[in-house]
């Protein structure tokens, strides 16, 4: 049985631990269908909002969302992820991502998914990934380089905006669930067993830099890493655990969420410098001064797995079509019904 991401998080946080041949070219997606909310049957995992506001979300079954008005209406098209026709395409699509001009970005998901637009994400084309295991996020660089992560040690490389993917030796054959650049050469990338991995060749290898300790399965995993420079780190994980660094990764100092739940996702704030993280049962945290984390109002109580910000407008995204919306920084979130 296929597993997704969340399902693997799902299982980690209940025992302490994580768990085509042929290109095509997709015109796009299925015709649109104009919605006022997300399917309430279907679940979001990622979002990422385009240079002109324009948001874009991914979810399960190959879901692709999107609204120009910030949020108040919303087209739901179906990706072609596959041969056939729309009831084909039926594997979840797990992380969205633009290089800075919002014209090139790719989509990962199930079995291997690389799906690419050129034009802002009117029309997108699957490449060949050259692998089978689900791809949960992906670190746009620029338009020609980006890495990509997934299950079972998977690390995917392209400098040639997806004509081809390489497949880079990963030192620790775990899950990996996030990965992020601080600057083209500088990367970071995390998974199971708290492991942090560190990259000074633009993604070409990687190094351990913490946790890694395969044999202790009392130890969970990471789920998400943010930089908001290239000293300042933050990672997340399950039960509330945090890590940060202020010395670009020499060393990590443990911390605590407010509350002891999963955080899936940090991000940060570029209006405010605000980081965010959000998580399982639609927690959310705001870092405030000190660093020391501050529970924000719920809006939702159901797991959040993206987040992503433009100015003062953000976006949080979740389990059964949640869509959480801000337009002053995060003063106030709104539940998209």
């Amino acid at each position: 049985m296929r597993s997704s991401r969340f399902t693997i998080i799902a299982a980690a946080a209940a025992c302490l631990l994580t768990v085509a041949a042929t290109a095509i070219t997709a015109d796009s997606a299925t015709e649109g269908v104009k919605r006022t909310s997300a399917p309430s049957w279907l679940s979001l995992f990622g979002v990422a909002i385009r240079p002109d506001n324009e948001i874009l979300v991914v979810g399960s079954k190959a879901l692709l969302l999107t609204s120009t008005d910030q949020g108040k209406t919303w087209i739901q098209r179906t990706m072609q992820e596959r041969p056939g026709g729309r009831l084909f395409q039926d594997r979840d699509l797990y992380s969205i991502r633009f290089d800075s001009s919002g014209k090139s970005g790719w989509v990962v998901g199930e079995e291997g998914i690389i799906l690419h637009t050129t034009d802002g994400g009117d029309t997108w084309s699957l490449q060949k990934s050259g692998t089978t295991k689900n791809l949960f996020k992906i670190a746009v660089i620029d338009d020609k380089n980006v890495v990509v992560v997934g299950a079972d040690g998977t690390i995917l490389r392209t400098a040639d905006g997806g004509d081809t993917w390489q497949s880079i030796k990963s030192p620790k054959n775990v899950t990996w669930f996030d990965v992020t650049f601080t600057d083209p050469q500088h990367g970071w990338m995390v998974g199971e067993f708290s492991t942090i991995l560190a990259s000074t060749d633009g993604g070409q290898t990687w190094t351990l830099n913490y946790g890694g300790n395969t044999g202790d399965f009392t130890i969970g995993p990471f789920f998400t890493v943010t930089f908001t420079d290239p000293q300042h780190g933050v990672v997340a994980g399950l039960a509330g655990d945090t890590a940060v660094t202020s010395d670009g990764g020499k060393t990590w100092q443990k911390q605590k969420l407010p509350d002891p739940v999963a955080s899936y996702v940090v991000a940060e704030d570029p209006a405010s410098k605000a980081l965010w993280a959000g998580g399982a049962g639609g927690r959310m945290f705001e870092q405030v001064a000190g660093g020391e984390w501050k529970p924000s109002d719920r809006a939702t109580f159901h797991d959040l797995t993206d987040l992503a910000f433009a100015g003062k407008l953000g976006v949080a995204v979740g389990l059964n079509g949640t869509i959480l919306l801000t337009d002053n920084a995060g003063e106030q979130w709104q539940a998209v019904q």
